[in-house]
């Protein structure tokens, strides 16, 4: 939240030069016009010393130095100083950096793809939401709302919903008002809240996964398959992986043959340490899809922690045949030739 009056001083860095240009053009639509341009985190950081910025708008994939890295390092800088607002933005941010991101301090995250409206939304909500009494009278209201889902009172939880929107809109308010239509049998009125929420906050995980439930319900398989699979991304994004691999067994009984969906199943089979189903699913998504090295070299993973080097080596070399340029595949080989002692 925005801690003084005015105009802030906004510091954007991203080295691709025609998004920083739109994100400036973004910030102007909202009335903030004080803005700094960097093309690299080492630009950002010398920046941040001599202008002390108040917000931050990053991306995560500077060339020299990550946005995490300048997040961590600005938190260093300020020691007594009033904490400048940081937002991270960027593509195929994985757990582990939201994780850290969360830990050092990062005021929001905003993950790629989004659209215009949801940038400046994000932007906004970070620099002054908290400041507006009408925000708090929602979240009061919006707890209320979900009270009475809870107790079955959804005539009344559905006016509370309405009167939430008067104040603000509120992606959770939408998922609510979903959730209470799709209970009456209303599936295209539910499925209008649910993509207003998901419009508003494009990381609604429960919104995604209830419009591919709709949709599924209506016979639109490839609508259900297209939402339920973003949902699951979305929870293996948050490290929610039990929710994301109810999802995607949802999704195979959809579509039995969708290769991602296995080779999804099998990070999730063995970031639990469940190796023997992690090689099942794998051996599933090569049966659909035998020319793709990824998948070999997913499964010569799990065979190395299960200490199974041949049947390891043999994946990896059938995943060399495909595609004779994949340097990790050969250098994990390489690796197990020499009876080097793997983490992978």
């Amino acid at each position: 939240m925005l801690k003084k009056a005015g105009q802030p001083t906004i510091l954007l860095a991203d080295s691709d030069l025609e998004l920083l240009d739109k994100n400036a053009a973004l910030l102007q639509e909202m009335g903030l016009f004080n803005h700094l341009h960097a093309e690299n985190g080492s630009e950002a950081l010398a920046m941040v010393r001599n202008f002390s910025p108040d917000l931050l708008i990053l991306s995560q994939n500077l060339p020299d130095i990550s946005g995490l890295t300048i997040l961590s390092k600005v938190r260093q800088i300020e020691e007594d100083h009033a904490k400048t607002i940081i937002v991270i933005y960027g593509d195929k941010i994985s757990e582990r950096v939201l994780a850290k991101a969360g830990r050092i301090g990062v005021d929001d995250i905003i993950i790629a793809p989004y659209d215009d409206d949801t940038f400046k939304r994000q932007i906004y909500n970070t620099l002054y939401e908290e400041d507006d009494p009408r925000v708090e009278e929602a979240e009061r209201l919006n707890e209320r709302c979900s009270e009475l889902i809870q107790v079955g009172k959804l005539d009344e939880a559905l006016d509370t919903c309405n009167d939430i929107l008067k104040l603000s809109d509120n992606a959770e308010v939408y998922y609510n008002m979903g959730y209470i239509l799709s209970v009456r049998g209303d599936y295209d009125g539910a499925l209008k809240s649910f993509k207003k929420a998901t419009l508003i906050n494009n990381q609604h995980a429960r919104a995604f996964k209830q419009m591919g439930l709709i949709y599924q319900r209506l016979g639109r398989i490839d609508d259900a398959q297209l939402n339920l699979e973003r949902a699951a991304e979305l929870h293996m994004v948050l490290n929610q992986e039990s929710e994301a691999e109810e999802i995607l067994n949802t999704v195979l009984t959809l579509r039995p043959n969708t290769t991602n969906v296995y080779n999804t199943l099998g990070i999730i089979y063995r970031h639990q340490g469940r190796l023997q189903e992690a090689v099942g699913a794998y051996d599933k998504a090569r049966k659909v899809h035998p020319d793709d090295e990824n998948i070999f070299f997913n499964l010569a993973r799990v065979y190395i922690d299960l200490n199974d080097i041949p049947n390891a080596q043999e994946a990896l070399r059938k995943a060399l045949s495909l595609n004779r340029r994949f340097t990790p595949a050969a250098d994990l080989l390489r690796a197990t030739e020499l009876g080097i002692k793997l983490r992978t």
